[in-house]
């Protein structure tokens, strides 16, 4: 078992310097909230309003009792603990809400099509490496206002694995999803479809769509889930401090406002900064800083507020998929011991969150899987010391341990065995320098021919009709246009 003490980013005496400043920032600055009706329960809660600016100077004694509120009901640990055991069998999820896919080996980048919504619903239908069948990417040829019920809905046609959603931008598709997943999961209440989080704008701008999802996702019973996403040097400070204080600000300010929306639920948050590359003048969430700014934030959360928080810690700068892309993504384990668990989501996210890359996704599955078994640790007994097969393989001249039935029966349960990386030895300088391409190229074919043996699963067809439905009334609700595709 692995078990210790979270490291200490910062000192106490600057976590309370950080407190200091998010309060400074949201009872004195103030906040952009751009929505009558929450401006009028932050006004009734004791706030300086002003509704013809929008803005909004918070109580601090509201914050307060959100942060007291919200911290009873969970449990933040100063500890990490992580029982042995791992599955030698890869199994993930996938998903996202990504707009454009990356071509292998073209490395062209286009708009998602429905093609490419069917394509990665057959792949993860015909893979053992997929449990789930998520939103990956976002359809360019379907009405925005639509399209995640829309992509719900195809992805269902094509596989019998759980579906699942991914951001809604639109407040009106809450009901939509929520109903969509009842039907596909036969759970009452099924939110599974609609993810939780709802981010603000940097610096401290709470814009009237997002808090149009607050109220609405709230209405179902959703946790609060604020987002913060600034840039230093661009939307918030450059230095990493002043970004990590407009980081917990707007946090702050989000779970002040889901208090008064719903004090009963829940409530964690994301975090997912970047900072600005003054060279080439463009933002970074790969970055070092990045990771020092959200890592900053998860403490002061944990530390300040006893409210556990993650990071989004997927959204890395490379481009182009390969072993670059894979580096930035493991880099975020230097965080672990701070933060208590990284999650490593976002698979075959490229360009900070732009692209989705099929072949980038599988070959992060097979570097994450070594993660996992070295956090599996392994077990101490008196099998696995194999002191009887150490005697008998140490009294025979010229045996090993490799002809023992006990090297038969452990090896796979001990090793960790990766399926696209190469292991051999040499193999000469012209089939190296071609070894990363070409491993590229067995991924890429890999998943397409998936897609070419999918055949059509057994679809639970009145649960598909009732969901067409659903569909149907989305879009006569969506100003009566009617669904072509």
């Amino acid at each position: 078992m692995i078990r210790g003490k979270l490291w200490e980013l910062l000192s106490d005496e600057s976590m309370q310097k950080i407190d200091a400043a998010a309060m400074h920032l949201l009872t004195k600055v103030g906040a952009r909230v751009e929505h009558e009706e929450v401006l009028g329960m932050l006004e009734a809660a004791g706030c300086k309003v002003s509704k013809s600016t929008l803005q909004c100077c918070f109580s601090e004694k509201l914050v307060r009792d959100a942060v007291d509120n919200f911290r009873k009901k969970c449990k933040a640990s100063e500890a990490v603990e992580i029982k042995p055991g791992w599955n030698p069998v890869l199994q993930t999820g996938h998903g996202g809400s990504f707009p454009h896919v990356l071509d292998w080996p073209s490395c062209r980048r286009r708009l998602a099509t429905v093609e490419d919504v069917r394509d990665l619903a057959k792949m993860a239908h015909m893979l053992p490496e997929f449990a789930s069948c998520g939103q990956v990417v976002t359809c360019a040829e379907v009405d925005a206002r639509i399209e995640p019920i829309w992509n719900a809905v195809e992805r269902f046609r094509f596989t019998d694995k759980p579906i699942y959603g991914g951001e809604v931008l639109y407040a009106r598709n809450v009901k939509h999803l929520v109903r969509l997943g009842e039907i596909a999961h036969d759970r009452p209440g099924d939110t599974s479809l609609v993810a939780s989080c709802d981010f603000s704008v940097a610096p401290l701008i709470f814009g009237r769509r997002m808090l149009e999802c607050v109220l609405e996702k709230r209405r179902f019973g959703i946790p609060h889930v604020p987002g913060t996403m600034p840039v230093s040097g661009i939307s918030a400070p450059v230095t990493l401090a002043g970004t990590v204080a407009v980081c917990v600000a707007e946090l702050l300010g989000g779970w002040a406002i889901g208090y008064l929306v719903r004090p009963d639920l829940q409530a964690t948050a994301i975090v997912s900064s970047g900072s600005l590359d003054m060279r080439v003048t463009r933002a970074l969430f790969g970055s070092p800083e990045a990771l020092l700014q959200d890592t900053a934030t998860v403490q002061a959360c944990r530390r300040l507020y006893g409210i556990p928080i993650h990071a989004a810690n997927g959204y890395v700068d490379c481009k182009r998929p390969g072993i670059e892309a894979t580096y930035e993504k493991l880099f975020l384990l230097l965080a672990w011991p701070f933060q208590g668990y990284v999650q490593m989501w976002g698979g075959g996210l490229l360009s900070a969150g732009q692209d989705y890359s099929p072949v980038q996704h599988l070959l992060e599955l097979d570097m994450y899987k070594s993660v996992e078994r070295f956090l599996g640790s392994f077990e101490v007994t008196d099998e696995t010391l194999a002191l009887d097969v150490v005697a008998q393989v140490a009294s025979t001249r010229g045996r090993t341990f490799l002809d023992t039935e006990h090297t038969g029966s452990h090896y796979r349960g001990e090793q960790w065995y990766p399926r696209w990386l190469d292991r051999r030895a040499w193999q000469g300088d012209d089939e190296e320098r071609a070894e990363e391409r070409q491993m590229l190229d067995r991924i890429d074919a890999y998943w397409r021919d998936a897609v070419g043996r999918w055949t059509q699963p057994e679809i639970d067809r009145k649960k598909l009709a009732e969901m067409e439905k659903v569909l149907a009334a989305a879009a006569k609700e969506m100003e009566g246009r009617s669904m072509q595709v």
